[in-house]
């Protein structure tokens, strides 16, 4: 990378990434959200909706939202719901929801010159709560229908403005790509039987949409149900050169890991 061009730092994700994701129905499902994580390199095929399924147009986004993450919600298609009565939605409350990224940065000695930052090995976190997303689970059958998780990337901060900079200009061009979304597919290793009120652990798979770039990912999932909220947080890990952009590596300033974590924590409510 260009260090004159990059003033300074890492990258994500989310987002969840990330968003969203970016991302809670993921534990909708396991508590039977939408951030996974694993990875792969082949794009999913997308499914087109069944033809008895009805769109119905999404609730206006709530006023906890910055109003760039409203604008860019407010474009994407309604979401697709499945009519019945034995499914549930839950809606993602981004007041009290948040995506991060967790990535291991190193400093040398021109960081302290240049930036006053300490040399050394450290853990840089990321954060928003640019968040929206739904997820329609079958209580009963354990199973996940319609969902989709989202993050709006532009918002994602650290402690340092340089770094945030960068990683919206150079690494996730979050102008061009400003939002992950994360729909999934398929739950992995639930649990033989469930209580409400208990914690369930598990795995959802799904494709994530990351600065154009579409992955099938594996996330962790740890949820709770109770009465009618969902409360969880689930994560996954990716690499930067996956998405298409190297790690930060400026001589004699820092260097930042590969490999990152994207992590949601989310809320969300029974509509």
């Amino acid at each position: 990378m260009n260090a004159k061009k990059t003033p300074y730092l890492p990258i994500l994700t989310p987002i969840l990434a990330l968003k969203l994701a970016l991302l809670p129905a993921l534990l909708l499902a396991l508590t039977l959200n939408a951030g996974c994580f694993g990875r792969g390199e082949e794009q999913p095929p997308q499914e087109a909706p069944e033809s008895e399924v009805a769109s119905q147009p999404e609730i206006p986004v709530p006023s906890a939202l910055s109003e760039g993450a409203a604008a860019a919600f407010a474009e994407l298609d309604p979401t697709v719901l499945k009519p019945g009565d034995a499914w549930k939605t839950f809606r993602i409350d981004p007041a009290q929801s948040t995506a991060r990224y967790v990535v291991d940065e190193e400093l040398f000695a021109d960081a302290t010159r240049k930036y006053g930052l300490e040399i050394g090995k450290t853990k840089v976190v990321g954060v928003t709560g640019d968040l929206a997303g739904l997820m329609q689970l079958d209580l009963t059958q354990r199973e996940i229908g319609a969902n989709r998780f989202a993050v709006f990337l532009p918002t994602l901060q650290t402690d340092q403005a340089l770094r945030d900079a960068w990683l919206r200009e150079n690494a996730l061009e979050s102008d061009r790509f400003p939002l992950a979304i994360l729909v999934a597919d398929r739950l992995l290793d639930l649990p033989q039987s469930y209580r409400e009120g208990e914690e369930i652990e598990f795995r959802m798979e799904g494709p994530l949409d990351l600065r154009g770039s579409l992955q099938t990912t594996v996330w962790d999932v740890a949820a709770t149900l109770s009465g009618d909220t969902i409360r969880g947080s689930m994560h996954t890990r990716l690499r930067m050169t996956s998405l298409g952009f190297d790690p930060p590596d400026f001589a004699n300033t820092l260097t930042v890991q590969d490999e990152f974590t994207i992590q949601i924590d989310f809320v969300a409510h029974e509509e």
